[in-house]
């Protein structure tokens, strides 16, 4: 077991039963620093390991290797990592996609009732990530990106936001806490440096409501030197790595002043040519709006996080497969309403071989 310490009650639990049941049992320190990372390395190809910090001391427990189906009803907690207390018809398995809030839902369903169970833990950009560490069937061997890949979960079960696959000769991308992925990527053996905070950081702000966030990412998803907040119209240099401040922020007007200015890269407006367009039409909405505007039309516009197109652009129903500069990248676009979701542009702007799953479409 590794060596630590910390306070037992300052463990970061999920219930206030639990939290109550740590304080009352547990010893003032606990010497521990286990993490999920080393419980994962536990795992062999027939069973996987989890961290438990419901008891007084953390350990690395296995999944079983029976999907978990335990009634959750009076401690939600006993649901194991990657599975969550929902209401659902049924008595016991199968359990089906049968979600419900009273027993008139289940009417249809035999001698079923609404009641509460551990299931597989769903989110809306697709599977808790812990799930890909069961035992179970379903994720024994996922297809999700390579044979053996599993995402790296942290003691949370959230998905670390700079995940590899290949070995040595890989890459590593950037994803958010919940699997979505984000801007950012490079090759394992140029990834050292590569933490994603600027990409997870702009994806946590635009996730809580933000429209206009202005923060610049590099092609590893790490800061850029530079950065300024349009709508508050300050700056200020940050470190790489982490995005701590390395120098006093100032008016966006006395950027020019910063020791992270450079003219050659900035020039005289800090946003570049896909943000500029968004937040002209950001400010023309807000302006319609507040002369009484109802209904106004603007098409979408994407913009990547280091300031340039996103790799789709959407106009009048149709959505189009663009480089960098937004020039539309021949023959693949789609219907937006039936059909986006299989247009893989960021593929195809990664390679030179059209030969990916989308809708090209003949001339």
């Amino acid at each position: 077991m590794l060596i630590g310490t910390f306070a037992c009650q300052d463990i970061n639990v999920r219930n206030v039963v639990v939290s109550m049941f740590l304080q009352e049992n547990c010893p003032d320190i606990v010497i521990t620093s286990l993490h999920q990372k080393n419980c994962t390395s536990q795992s062999t190809r027939n069973n996987s390991y989890y961290l438990n910090k419901t008891d007084c001391i953390p350990k690395c427990l296995p999944f079983p290797n029976e999907n978990l189906t335990l009634d959750c009803n009076i401690n939600p907690n006993i649901c194991l990592p990657g599975y969550q207390c929902e209401k659902r018809c049924g008595s016991e398995e199968p359990l089906g996609q049968y979600s419900c809030n009273s027993d008139d839902d289940c009417i249809n369903i035999p001698h079923s009732n609404c009641l509460d169970f551990c299931v597989l833990s769903t989110i809306s950009a697709g599977v808790h990530c812990m799930a890909y560490h069961l035992n179970t069937p379903e994720f024994a061997d996922n297809y999700f990106t390579a044979e053996k890949f599993k995402p790296e979960c942290d003691d949370n079960g959230e998905w670390v936001a700079k995940q590899c696959k290949g070995g040595v000769n890989g890459r590593c991308m950037c994803y958010s806490a919940t699997g979505v992925r984000l801007f950012g990527e490079a090759l394992y053996s140029n990834a050292e440096n590569m933490t994603c905070a600027c990409s997870r950081r702009r994806n946590d702000l635009e996730s809580s409501g933000r429209t206009m966030v202005t923060l610049h990412c590099d092609s590893m998803g790490n800061y850029e030197p530079l950065q300024c907040d349009t709508e508050k119209n300050i700056c200020w240099c940050a470190e790489s790595k982490t995005g701590k401040l390395t120098s006093p922020v100032v008016p966006e007007v006395a950027k020019i002043k910063l020791p992270c200015y450079n003219t050659s890269s900035v020039g005289s407006q800090y946003l570049r040519q896909c943000e500029s367009k968004k937040f002209a039409q950001s400010q023309i909405t807000t302006k319609l709006k507040t002369h009484g505007a109802k209904y106004i039309r603007t098409d979408s516009l994407l913009c990547d996080a280091d300031g340039s197109y996103g790799a789709y652009s959407i106009s009048s129903g149709m959505a189009y497969c663009v480089w960098r500069d937004n020039s539309k990248i021949e023959n693949w676009y789609s219907n937006v309403d039936s059909d986006i979701g299989n247009l893989n542009c960021k593929n195809l702007r990664s390679s030179s071989r059209k030969n990916y799953k989308s809708f090209e479409v003949s001339q």
